[in-house]
């Protein structure tokens, strides 16, 4: 049996959660009350009788990466079992940087860093997942109430915006070396290619920083480079890119380009969950926990 849904109003620090404790389904911790919505209201719904996912703030009262890893810490110190998923960008958080530049998703995976109960997403982040293009074309076509463009010219796009993106992953990097503030999700959406955006980095975010922030980026830029799958298909080079590159700010930008307003997360998801693309990699960690 796994980790036990718990009350809302317990914490970590109570000292009676263990008596507190009510039997239950598996639960698996999650960063945010968004990736709760998109595992437990949209992609594993049909699965809520044998799993359940939760906020990590329910237990210990802070979001984020670091708050699943306590409260998963948490629960198994108090001897119950616990799972959680947290993005890649945790390893980044952590300066573990051997895997923040790990291409090859095997050896990636077997590291394992924060123990076998956390799942690390191969991709940058949960978003990164939701960019799917079946997914985002479809969901283009009946927001802006037109045709559905043919496979290989989203493919394209999306490639291009990814390219678009891999200054700014550089810069984030370079930033979070010198533990400055990086720059926002929605950075690169008024800039229409990457030499838009490497040119404003060179000319406006550079000058701004510390040295030595030229040397950083210069070693940074090839190292999100090296994740792309040059000379396969537009489609396996946005996959393969949506490993290093920032997710929400794929998905800002492209929101951004075709002037659509709304939250795509929800429908996103849930086209995804319609066409049965679940990602096979977030899939298989929560049917163990589930034993399905």
């Amino acid at each position: 049996m796994g980790a036990v849904k718990s009350s809302p109003e317990l914490r970590l620090s109570d000292p009676d959660r263990l008596v507190a404790r009510y039997g239950g389904v598996p639960v698996i911790y999650v960063e945010s009350d968004e990736d709760r919505y998109v595992y437990g209201e949209c992609w594993f719904k049909d699965w809520l009788s044998r799993v359940e996912f939760q906020p990590a703030m329910a237990q210990c009262g802070f979001s984020g990466c670091s708050a699943v890893i306590e409260a998963v810490g948490g629960e198994r110190a108090a001897g119950n079992l616990a799972w959680g998923i947290v993005d890649r960008d945790t390893v980044m958080s952590r300066d573990i940087w051997c895997l923040v530049h790990e291409t090859d998703d095997t050896k990636y995976e077997s590291v394992e860093p924060f123990g076998t109960e956390i799942k690390v997403l191969c991709r940058w982040e949960m978003e990164s997942y939701l960019a799917d293009a079946i997914a985002l074309e479809q969901c283009r076509a009946e927001l802006k109430r037109q045709p559905r463009r043919s496979d290989s010219i989203v493919a394209q796009e999306l490639l291009d915006q990814c390219d678009a993106l891999v200054p700014h992953a550089a810069i984030n990097a370079t930033c979070h070396e010198l533990r400055v503030r990086g720059s926002g999700d929605g950075y690169t959406d008024r800039f229409p290619t990457r030499s838009a955006v490497e040119a404003d980095v060179q000319s406006k975010l550079l000058p701004n920083l510390p040295d030595p922030a030229g040397a950083l980026y210069a070693k940074h830029v090839p190292l999100v480079e090296a994740f792309d799958k040059s000379g396969s298909p537009p489609g396996e080079r946005v996959d393969a890119l949506l490993r290093r590159v920032d997710g929400k700010g794929f998905l800002s930008r492209f929101g951004f380009i075709h002037n659509i307003t709304v939250d795509l997360k929800g429908l996103l998801a849930n086209r995804i969950k319609e066409q049965a693309r679940i990602p096979s990699e977030i899939r298989d960690f929560v049917a163990k926990i589930a034993n399905i």
